[in-house]
């Protein structure tokens, strides 16, 4: 540039020379505009050569040490979910006749949610009932035994059975007399003989029937009637049990996420997969007192957690407001095609705020320092990893200072979502130049572009 100076000032016009005859001004004037042009070219690429180059910015992140806080290790995306999440299911066939819950209310273990009709399982109820108290008397009956009545009637049987009986012998031996002397035929002694026998098989029937109404019913048939009467009592409580789930409780306390049945539908007992005819699924329901975050981990960052690790819990929809959480598992099987591990992170202290599959972004911390560095720690500085000079070794970085380009070493930590921990070099107020890093050099001129 300083030669193109140089040329320049040697430049001259010769005011001996004679214009050309017969032209228009004559050479004198052809080599002004050359000059002229010859200025302005070199005044173009002088502005091109010495104009500032425009770059991206972007600002140092800075994050506040807190006393009894330890670093950020590592940090992971993923959703907020309730620990325990119910859908709550019909245990009968039926139609509902009333919902009782919307989206987002809040119900206590035992509330109901839904009626189905039931005027049929009242029914059930009512026929179970009536049998269990026919069987009730019944047994009841057996194991009283005989009336006194029923036992003095079945004497009485006997008696009279008895006296026939007698009745019949002196029939008999008249007959047995008159037949000896020829006074009556041989079929007259014998009808009069089988009526005897008769008779006898008549009283010992009569005797036997008197002695079992004195003794009562027997064991087996009250064990029978007995277990019919179980069996009933069971039918009952079963009729009972289901005219109860009529009534479609809250299996717990929490907070209605979405309501899968409305009024006039028809619920089921049975899951028959499909979107459409008989429903089973009525309700889903959650605690979200009770919250956490699944995040997935690289592998090569497992080593870094721990069963009980203290984190930060941030939310994409409110980035200011910080959670405490803990590792509560690390799952014991990796996705081999992502190489990642689900981590579950339980959140402390959730608030009305936190919504449920919203974005969240987890910092997993490491063990705290103790007291002495706590109070000299200062803040912890953050950049983006495109503000690092590509293959730079150690690290730079370049500082926009005065329009100007400063190459700054720096010392490196831990590398985590939000970016790269600066740990020396930076004070923590400087804008650093992300790109174009290839363009620039120290000292070289630049202007931030707008942001």
């Amino acid at each position: 540039m300083s030669n193109l100076d140089g040329q320049l000032s040697k430049l001259h016009i010769t005011k001996e020379q004679k214009p050309v005859p017969g032209g228009r001004g004559g050479m004198p004037w052809f080599w002004l505009f050359t000059a002229v042009a010859i200025a302005a070219a070199a005044g173009f690429a002088y502005s091109r050569a010495n104009a500032p180059v425009e770059v991206k910015t972007a600002r140092v992140e800075q994050e506040a040490v807190i006393p009894g806080k330890g670093p950020a290790l590592v940090t992971a995306s993923g959703y907020v979910v309730p620990r325990h999440k119910v859908e709550v299911s019909a245990k009968v066939i039926g139609t509902i006749r009333e919902a009782m819950v919307k989206r987002g209310d809040r119900v206590n273990k035992g509330d109901i949610l839904l009626k189905i009709e039931d005027e049929e399982f009242q029914a059930r109820a009512v026929a179970a009932e009536a049998q269990v108290a026919m069987l009730q008397a019944r047994v009841a009956e057996l194991k009283a035994g005989s009336r006194p009545e029923e036992i003095g009637a079945a004497e009485a049987q006997a008696a009279s059975a008895e006296a026939t009986l007698r009745d019949a012998e002196r029939v008999l031996q008249r007959m047995e007399a008159l037949h000896a002397v020829g006074a009556s035929s041989k079929e007259e002694m014998e009808r009069a003989r089988t009526n005897r026998n008769v008779a006898q098989a008549q009283l010992e029937a009569a005797r036997k029937t008197a002695r079992l109404v004195a003794i009562g019913p027997r064991k087996e048939h009250i064990e029978g009637a007995s277990a019919q009467l179980r069996e009933a009592e069971a039918n009952l409580a079963l009729a009972r049990t289901e005219l109860g789930y009529t009534l479609i409780r809250a299996p717990i306390s929490g907070t209605i996420l979405e309501k899968l049945a409305e009024e006039g539908e028809l619920v089921t007992s049975t899951n028959f997969g499909g979107t459409r005819g008989a429903k089973n699924s009525v309700v889903s329901m959650a605690d979200l007192s009770d919250l956490q975050v699944e995040v997935e981990v690289n592998e090569n960052e497992l080593a870094k957690l721990k069963r009980d690790q203290q984190t930060e819990i941030r939310l994409d929809s409110n980035p200011q407001r910080v959670y405490a959480g803990k590792v509560d598992e690390v799952s014991p099987q990796a996705d081999r095609q992502k190489g990642t591990v689900q981590v579950k992170v339980s959140v402390i202290d959730p608030d009305d705020s936190m919504k449920t599959e919203v974005n969240a972004r987890v910092t997993f911390l490491g063990d705290a320092p103790d007291a002495a560095q706590a109070n000299t720690s200062r803040s912890r500085l953050w950049i983006t990893k495109e503000a690092l000079v590509p293959g730079a070794s150690p690290p730079i970085v370049y500082v926009l200072q005065d329009h100007k380009a400063a190459a700054k070493q720096v010392k490196t930590g831990v590398v985590a979502e939000k970016g790269v921990e600066v740990v020396e070099g930076l004070t923590g107020s400087e804008d650093l130049i992300i790109a174009p890093l290839t363009d620039i050099s120290e000292g070289a001129r630049v202007v931030a572009a707008p942001q």
